[in-house]
Order: structure tokens, then C-alpha cells, then sequence
């Protein structure tokens, strides 16, 4: 599984900011989603973030983002990896990351092999999170 990490090509932080791409988080307990928001703002980007897959599937139906960041357990309803995998029935090249407390998840590597193409381990820091949204936006 892909981790973010320290890069050769993407070692500081103005090499690892946004440009105002747009990210949807879908994570939902409150607080991680208003922390994941924030982070992301203070890099650079545009974010919105909801709580789930009832949210998340038709505001993608409706709009764009360039990337999608789903945590893989989601509480009632879907997992992160049915979530992605009905996302990508009407935008099969939706870029993504995963974003999880566990790593030996069975559903992670599916997730991965879907299309996300980074996974990062909960808790993260600011620089975790910067450089794998930015390996995810640069494909």
C-alpha cells in the first residue's frame, strides 16, 4: 500500500501547497472532518466536507472535485470502499485517497486497487496529508 511519506521531488512544504483544487472529505466524525478541512484550507486548497455516502454521491453527481478524500469507515451505511467504487460508476476517473486509523485493512488494498492512490494512516500531521493529496493531484 502506497504511505505517504518524505519524497525526494517533494520535500517542502511550498513544493507540497495547492493551487485552490477542489477536495471533497468524507469522514464522519465531526472533528477529524472540521480538522481535515482546515488543514487543507491552510495548504491551499478548496474543501468542502460532509459526513457520508448520502452526501458525498450526489454532490458529486452534481459537482466536480479534483480529488475525493474518504475515510474507510463511515459509520452506518457504506464503507470508504463501496463508497468509491459507486463514485466511480459515474466518474470512473475520480482521483482519490484513503484515509484510515487502521492499515491491515482488506478493504484499503481494494480500495487502492480501485484507483485511490494513496493511503494515509490516521493521525496524520499537516505534512502527511500535503504530500499525499499532492502525489494523488499530480497522478
Amino acid at each position: 500500500m502506497a504511505k505517504a511519506g518524505k519524497n525526494d521531488v517533494l520535500d517542502t512544504m511550498e513544493d507540497i501547497r495547492g493551487n485552490g483544487e477542489h477536495i471533497l472529505i468524507v469522514e464522519d466524525e465531526g472533528a477529524l472532518r472540521v480538522m481535515a478541512s482546515e488543514m487543507l484550507k491552510v495548504l491551499g486548497y478548496s474543501v468542502v466536507a460532509v459526513a457520508g455516502a448520502e452526501e458525498a454521491v450526489p454532490y458529486l453527481e452534481q459537482n466536480q472535485a479534483h480529488l475525493l478524500m474518504f475515510d474507510m469507515m463511515l459509520g452506518l451505511g457504506i464503507n470508504g470502499r463501496e463508497l468509491y467504487e459507486r463514485i466511480l460508476t459515474f466518474r470512473p476517473d475520480q482521483r482519490a485517497i484513503v484515509v484510515s486509523g487502521f492499515s491491515n485493512s482488506l478493504e484499503i488494498g481494494r480500495a487502492l486497487e480501485l484507483g485511490a492512490s494513496q493511503f494515509v494512516k490516521k493521525p496524520y500531521t499537516l505534512q502527511e496529508l500535503a504530500l499525499a493529496v499532492k502525489k494523488a493531484l499530480l497522478g
